[in-house]
């Protein structure tokens, strides 16, 4: 597979202007797809988006995951989150990167190429750990980050279970999942007077952290030691543990 002949390739494929072996297309009018070539030259690192195109920002993204692909390039991590990211105007701080296995792109029309494409993506840090498996990445990839929007808000990295007394309401199984912010937020809101609940989270770096409703208030535990905390500690103390 040699990407530099096949990229060019595609129906309506124009040049990127101020990146070198770069080039765009559109297959219809929602989507614009941009890929440019690893350093090597044997892959391709492609941003998909759906809705408003940003030239500008697009661009920046290839050139800082192409400056930096010795990160990812052959490491067999499936998600990565490269720092260090700035664009004027953009609130972005990160650029994400998934393998094949987890993006799909190319994969029926074209499956050699798909291996040895990387999805390029704006994100922010606080939503990528790099510890990600396979399975972990193509979910969050797939249905909670919406990699192919240029507009979109931060989804932290979030897994979390929980069981609350009062409401019925409970994870399923032992091991903590995947959630957004918001329902992290919620089930700690209604730990009050809920005798037996709990609710146990993990940010990006594995910290954990744990709130437990006792007849007599509510405790958190966090890196060894306990205190007592009332819901709006419990909201901050949430909020800014996954940033």
């Amino acid at each position: 597979m040699n990407p530099a002949s096949v990229l060019p390739a595609m129906p309506g494929a124009t040049p990127v202007s101020g990146l070198d072996s770069a080039w765009r297309w559109s297959p219809n009018p929602m989507f614009t797809f941009t890929a440019a070539l690893s350093t090597d030259g044997r892959h391709n690192l492609q941003v998909n988006v759906r809705g408003p195109y940003d030239e500008g920002l697009v661009t920046a993204l290839l050139a800082h995951a192409r400056a930096h692909d010795g990160e990812f390039v052959g490491r067999g991590r499936p998600l990565v989150g490269i720092g260090g990211f700035r664009h004027p105007g953009s609130a972005f701080d990160t650029v994400g990167v998934a393998t094949a296995a987890v993006h799909g792109y190319h994969a029926t029309e074209n499956p050699e190429l798909s291996a040895v494409t990387y999805a390029v993506f704006p994100a922010y840090a606080s939503e990528i750990s790099g510890r990600e498996n396979e399975e972990e990445a193509w979910g969050r990839f797939r249905k909670m980050l919406q990699p192919n929007k240029l507009d979109r808000a931060p989804v932290p990295f979030v897994k979390m279970r929980y069981d609350n007394t009062r409401t019925g309401s409970a994870s399923k199984g032992d091991a903590r999942g995947f959630a957004p912010l918001a329902t992290l937020e919620r089930e700690l809101g209604l730990l009050e007077d809920a005798s037996g609940s709990f609710v146990e989270w993990e940010n990006r770096h594995g910290d954990l952290w744990r709130a437990d409703s006792t007849g007599d208030g509510i405790l958190l535990t966090h890196d060894g030691t306990r205190e007592p905390a009332d819901t709006e500690r419990l909201q901050d103390v949430a909020r800014s543990s996954v940033r």
